[in-house]
């Protein structure tokens, strides 16, 4: 049984449910400020996290209790960032494909559309790649792309312009297919969270 603080702040109320980590729950220190008993919470948390679900060796991203940055993007960028990151997206080398399916990029033909070969290395891109990703060299987990307002934009200009990891039924009816580009795209520069976070 835990307890917290009731509204007069006087009395205890009961909470029926268990803590998350029992075996871990802080023991309540007088006189200490509650800031830092809620970080060594979090931190537990993590820990248990990481032991509970560890990440599979192919996703080399640390795990975190804040959202992403790029979660700040629209959410269709951010929605195909975050598939290709964790390599269950729509490019052809991605396990969620179909396994009988060829896994070549298909605007090159020259090697797996992996993500890193998708963003940074297919020759057919480089045009977009000219234009819109000036700067991003790196896609692993320290890479400034992860945490800087201008280059994810860049890189979520650089997807909406080609397509990239875009749904294959999206291509079906070209109409509504262009209609909803355009859509997205007047949503990509939005990223006062990104910027606001930079400047403090």
């Amino acid at each position: 049984m835990l307890f917290v603080l009731g509204p007069d702040a006087l009395s205890p109320l009961p909470v029926t449910s268990q803590h998350l980590l029992t075996d871990h729950y802080p023991e309540p220190a007088p006189g200490r400020p509650y800031p830092p008993q809620k970080l060594q919470c979090k931190n537990l948390l993590m820990e248990e996290w990481v032991k509970a679900a560890p990440d599979p060796a192919r996703y080399p991203y640390q795990p975190s209790l804040q959202p992403h940055p790029f979660m700040g993007l629209d959410q269709f960028s951010a929605g195909r960032i975050h598939q290709m990151r964790s390599g269950k997206s729509y490019l052809c080398a991605h396990p969620s494909r179909d396994s009988d399916a060829p896994t070549t990029c298909p605007s090159c033909q020259s090697a797996p559309e992996t993500f890193e070969h998708a963003i940074l290395l297919c020759p057919a891109k480089e045009p977009s790649r000219t234009r819109h990703l000036q700067g991003v060299l790196d896609l692993g987990p320290d890479a400034p792309v992860w945490s800087w307002a201008a280059l994810l934009g860049a890189l979520a200009r650089f997807i909406t312009s080609t397509a990239l990891a875009f749904p294959p039924r999206m291509f079906l009816r070209p109409t509504s297919a262009v209609s909803s580009l355009s859509s997205r795209s007047s949503h990509v520069v939005s990223f006062a969270y990104f910027i606001s976070s930079q400047e403090s």
